[in-house]
């Protein structure tokens, strides 16, 4: 399973894991716009509104399962992040995306 984690970029807080969570989410082209749509089921809302409160200024990081030295960074140069409370989804709109080896 892939790991997905939300870090805060002042200070580094830690927003989101997906493992620690018990979170799924998905990665997809974003349609109709430049960049990736990252969506996160069942985040609680003491998880969302926070992201949502620092939607510029997140550090997304996604791990492949099994990769020991790769790491994507996702973010969004505009902040682009929708917290529906009541449906439980985070949408990051990522436009920006980097991978390197740690």
């Amino acid at each position: 399973m892939d790991h997905l984690y939300i870090r805060h970029t002042v200070g580094g807080r830690l927003f989101l894991d997906s493992k620690k969570h018990e979170l799924t989410f998905s990665i997809s082209p974003a349609e109709g716009r430049e960049g990736w749509k990252l969506c996160i089921d069942a985040v609680e809302e003491s998880i969302g509104t926070p992201i949502s409160r620092h939607h510029d200024e997140l550090n997304i990081f996604v791990v492949a399962d099994g990769a020991v030295d790769q790491k994507t960074w996702y973010y969004s140069t505009h902040g682009l992040v929708e917290y529906d409370a009541a449906a439980k989804q985070l949408i990051i709109w990522a436009d920006g995306k980097i991978d390197y080896t740690v």
